[in-house]
């Protein structure tokens, strides 16, 4: 007999989070801190004697009393432990579908965890699209051994900021608002998404979590912080989550060096591995530079895609086209206005 449940509350959750390895991007402030006005963190739990299956996800109102399921930023997804096979994992899913909590839910999407791959689950729970290449820095081997697989030109530009005397500090509760100012300026060099402009709050959330552990690094040249790097720490892996730097000392490679303290400190802290990401636009100049820091293949980034209810899912993706033009961004009723508009102009 398989239990299963979905559960709302923080403490409950937490709860059955210490039975599992879990990571950053499964704990409750994180996914809280990711969702906006009338979203709800949710995590569902199938469990046996000997095995369990989790999922957190949030759960989005739309119209016609409806809502849609998706995971927080980042990279999530239902994982299991213990003995709990394909067919528990099948039946899982199933009890799940026929929760009363999904009969008005319409898609689902599934931002699927590069380091915690499972071809299994993943079929089970739909269609997973690969994305893009993701990179990860496995900590087996001493952190020097580790160094010696940057590449050329990553290990000069890192010996370019220690000549510069470029140094790395944790940084502290009251320099939150200085790292935020860096990342910030970077979204505004690059011309981001304006879905990357994360709100004080949200860093501030996550910062002050008692659960989802953080650490701020900092890259620091004659007493004035350059660069920043904005850490998560899981039960076995670590991640580069979000980075900021000053435009007028990139001469001195701060972000070479940040990574390679990023490297260093999650083997202090005796992680598995170190999860950098991907690039902005997939294989482009930031995944090469991620890459360089590797000896390890890349990982395959896979978001889950479903319908659940063919009809509405119909209705809402027209109403969008007859406002805003096609998109194949998915589910097609959320693409962002600002895209879809300058697509149909564009087409004009």
């Amino acid at each position: 007999m398989m239990f299963n449940q979905i559960v709302k509350n923080r403490w409950e959750w937490e709860n059955w989070l210490r039975e599992v390895s879990c990571d950053s991007y499964d704990h409750y402030d994180y996914v809280l801190a990711n969702c906006e006005l009338g979203e709800q963190p949710e995590l569902y739990i199938a469990a046996k004697e000997d095995g369990i299956l989790l999922y957190p996800y949030i759960r989005r109102p739309i119209a016609h009393r409806h809502d849609d399921l998706v995971t927080a930023y980042g990279y999530g997804g239902p994982f299991r432990e213990g003995n709990f096979s394909n067919e528990d994992v099948a039946e899982a899913r199933r009890l799940f579908l026929k929760r009363p909590e999904n009969q008005a839910t319409v898609t689902e999407t599934i931002r699927y965890h590069p380091c915690r791959f499972d071809h299994d689950l993943m079929c089970a729970f739909g269609q997973a699209v690969p994305i893009r290449q993701t990179v990860h820095v496995r900590l087996d081997d001493p952190f020097d051994q580790l160094e010696q697989r940057f590449s050329k030109m990553t290990k000069r530009n890192v010996k370019r900021a220690i000549r510069e005397q470029v140094t790395a500090v944790q940084g502290q509760t009251h320099e939150l608002c200085e790292f935020i100012r860096l990342y910030r300026a970077t979204m505004d060099r690059r011309a981001a998404n304006e879905a990357y402009y994360f709100s004080d709050r949200y860093f501030e959330d996550l910062w002050n979590s008692d659960t989802c552990e953080t650490e701020l690094l900092f890259a620091v040249h004659e007493g004035v912080i350059v660069a920043g790097v904005f850490m998560l720490f899981g039960d076995d892996g670590a991640h580069y989550h979000l980075g900021g730097s000053d435009a007028n000392y990139l001469a001195l490679r701060p972000n070479h060096f940040l990574f390679r303290e990023m490297i260093r400190r999650a083997a202090e802290k005796e992680k598995a591995y170190v999860h950098l990401g991907g690039g902005a636009t997939g294989e482009d100049a930031l995944y090469d530079f991620k890459q360089s820091f590797s000896g390890d293949e890349p990982l395959t980034y896979y978001i889950g895609q479903s319908v659940l209810d063919e009809a509405v899912y119909h209705r809402l993706n027209q109403d969008h086209l007859l406002r805003y033009g096609p998109s194949d961004f998915f589910p097609l009723y959320r693409t962002p206005v600002e895209e879809t508009v300058a697509e149909v102009q564009a087409e004009r």
